[in-house]
């Protein structure tokens, strides 16, 4: 197993070779038509930051396909919602005992934007949750190599949520949002400035997955 780190245009990616392709982990486990789902049971959430990387990116016609999805569109982000099969994950609960510390409703979701042979998106169009997320038993796997790429992580999301509001107060002062004039809001979000995240370079973490056995 390779796990490795992409950083391109203020995006960063942890990549993991075996996504999609693991077995008896308990966050693979899929009962949608997908079911080497890995773990895009996550319905896409953009913020402001997420919004503003792919407007500087060049890919601004995205952000306009995502607001033609009915519903999606809040104040200050965009919301896109999967597919959950609620009537499935109740039968399920009424027959199985429940994980203690896992949400098994997961089991049942899909994001919309997964494909049976993967995402279809570029890394650069997905929000960064999608980009940084990596299962538990590939943290266990990983152990104390993970330190490093874990507090890449967190000064991450602490990038975003700090700039996030600087991009929301840049709305704010114009009395633009999303939801309610996309275009003008767009026009700001372009204008404004994001300084670049500072990444760290980070070595690969190899790993002799053969030896490992899990169970779900």
């Amino acid at each position: 197993m390779l796990l490795s780190y992409k950083f391109s245009n203020n995006i960063p990616l942890f990549k993991c070779d075996i996504c999609g392709n693991c077995s008896n982990f308990v966050e693979s486990t899929s009962y949608t038509n997908i079911k080497n789902r890995g773990c895009c049971w996550y319905f896409p959430k953009y913020n402001l930051v997420d919004i503003k990387n792919i407007i500087n990116n060049g890919s601004m016609d995205f952000i306009y396909y995502l607001s033609s999805i009915p519903n999606c569109v809040e104040n200050y982000d965009i919301r896109v919602k999967g597919i959950f099969l609620k009537k499935q994950y109740n039968d399920y609960t009424e027959n199985n005992i429940k994980y203690s510390d896992f949400d098994s409703s997961l089991f049942f979701k899909l994001c919309p934007f997964l494909k049976k042979h993967g995402c279809k998106l570029s890394f650069s169009l997905r929000p960064h949750p999608c980009n940084l997320y990596l299962c538990r038993e590939v943290l266990q796997l990983a152990g104390k190599e993970y330190t490093m790429y874990s507090r890449e992580r967190k000064d991450y999301y602490a990038y975003c949520n700090y700039f996030n509001e600087c991009l929301k107060e840049d709305l704010k002062s114009n009395n633009a949002t999303l939801s309610d004039n996309l275009e003008e809001s767009l026009d700001i979000l372009n204008s404004s400035t994001l300084p670049p995240f500072q990444p760290r370079k980070l070595h690969n973490i190899y790993i002799d997955y053969s030896t490992c056995h899990h169970s779900a």
